[in-house]
């Protein structure tokens, strides 16, 4: 009896492990399908301007006052850094640069610009290459480090180099962009938009690799001045990527931070999980309303929110099928067939909410109503627009999902018929029946007066042979 209790007992002990195991295991798959519990079009963004685009797609998954002008602040860089970049080849990197006072005048100058960001570089430094001052350009946001780069490239210059900068705006398609300095510190006439500076950092990663180099370091090693005998470290103003910050974010690359009074906490970010995203934040607030700093840094806040949400809410999907039968068509003279079917000429894939269901994507399609055969497979006989939300994402040819080939004798009699359709043909052929008609009268008359003819003839011969 001890036996089978015990026996009993590690039975019921193994079925409780087991169903312990089957929860995690169930927790686990599910977990997978979870979606970060945030919704930037109902929940706090703080950031006034906001652009996000998967680059791999090129879908605008979020966008928010996009194109209204804001002050950039140190994400006016970005630009300077995009020309510096066009303008300096690899072997020249390690080239030194001049480093005269005109480089710091204006800070000195202008009261509103007392306490720039810097990279602790010194007037007439001899030993600073265009390197140095790439990285701390982008990494501290030193404003020093934007000035040199616009002396030395704009050939003595920094005017001439910001007109370099708004040259390559227009080029880019910046409509609403304006630069009247390389640093970014606060000037009215100095401006942009999220979607204006999404195109410049996208250009940049497509045609730089340096600059997706520069803009994921988080440290960097200046060379050694006067006030820095044994040399020194810049770093990277850009917490999500600073180890051990609240803001730490392990899928975050780059790109610039932003921050002065007027154009609040802006942020320029770049992170690839399974797919790749740019975020452009603008005018995330700075202080309260009493004046004081907030101790939260709501452009970083607004970047984790925004990434979470968007690598746990989309994915790829096919939202059209090329084997999906989507109408048909009416075939005239078809030898095997009175109709085709129209099928997708391709798949079409897109980014979508993994809550959207396929009927939450329309097809609206237009095709012909009738063709004549032979029609072959792979005609384009209509097209579709895939609409979501409203807007069209994708159009798509519809095309023959099979060959019909021409029925030679219904294609004769048709032709036929056409033929005898011809105006030309029904009058030739209306004079025909008349001169015919015509014909027939004139040969009947004829005759009908040659029987009577005849007819008195042989009464004149019978009564002459009577009297005979």
């Amino acid at each position: 009896m001890k036996k089978i209790l015990r026996l009993a007992s590690a039975l019921l002990c193994g079925a409780m492990l087991l169903c312990s195991l089957s929860v995690t295991v169930f927790a686990e798959e599910s977990g997978e399908d979870e979606v970060y519990d945030f919704d930037p079009n109902t929940d706090k963004i703080y950031s006034e301007a906001v652009y996000m685009v998967n680059t791999d797609t090129g879908d605008v998954v979020f966008k928010k006052n996009e194109n209204k002008k804001m002050y950039p602040a140190s994400t006016t860089k970005i630009m300077t850094c995009i020309i510096a970049l066009e303008h300096i080849s690899e072997g020249t990197l390690s080239k030194k640069v001049e480093v005269p006072y005109d480089c710091f005048n204006d800070f000195y100058e202008d009261p509103n610009y007392s306490d720039p960001s810097n990279a602790a570089i010194e007037p007439l430094q001899d030993n600073l290459t265009y390197k140095d001052c790439l990285y701390a350009l982008m990494l501290p946001s030193a404003c020093e480090a934007a000035n040199i780069l616009a002396y030395n490239i704009g050939g003595g210059s920094i005017s001439k180099f910001v007109g370099m900068m708004n040259e390559k705006a227009k080029e880019l398609g910046c409509t609403g962009t304006n630069f009247v300095n390389a640093h970014g510190l606060h000037n009215d006439n100095n401006y942009t938009t999220a979607e204006d500076l999404y195109k410049m950092t996208k250009y940049a990663y497509d045609n730089f690799p340096l600059f997706k180099e520069i803009t994921s370091t988080y440290e960097y090693e200046m060379p050694k001045n006067d006030a820095n005998p044994d040399g020194y470290s810049i770093y990277s103003t850009i917490s999500l990527l600073r180890p051990g910050s609240v803001y730490e974010y392990e899928y975050a690359y780059g790109t610039k931070t932003g921050t002065t009074d007027e154009a609040g906490r802006c942020l320029v970010s770049a992170a690839k999980n399974q797919y790749n995203y740019i975020l452009v934040t603008l005018g995330a607030p700075v202080k309260d309303k009493d004046g004081e700093y907030y101790d939260e840094w709501y452009s970083m806040v607004d970047a984790l929110n925004l990434y979470k949400w968007a690598f746990t809410n989309f994915e790829m999907a096919t939202v059209v099928n090329k084997d999906e039968q989507i109408t048909e068509v009416k075939v005239e003279m078809g030898e095997s067939a009175t109709h085709v079917i129209l099928t997708p000429e391709s798949d079409y894939t897109a980014l979508m909410p993994k809550s959207v269901k396929e009927a939450g994507v329309q097809k609206v399609f237009t095709a012909y109503d009738t063709v004549q055969a032979p029609v072959n497979k792979g005609d384009v006989l209509g097209v579709m627009d895939v609409k979501f939300k409203g807007e069209t994402i994708a159009t798509v040819n519809l095309v023959a999902n099979n060959n019909v080939a021409r029925s030679d004798v219904e294609y004769y009699i048709a032709r036929a018929k056409n033929e005898f359709d011809k105006p030309w043909l029904k009058a030739s052929l209306a004079g025909i029946v008349i001169l015919l008609i015509c014909f027939i009268v004139t040969r009947t008359i004829e005759n009908s007066k040659r029987r009577k003819q005849a007819s008195k003839e042989k009464r004149r011969f019978e009564s002459y042979a009577k009297k005979r």
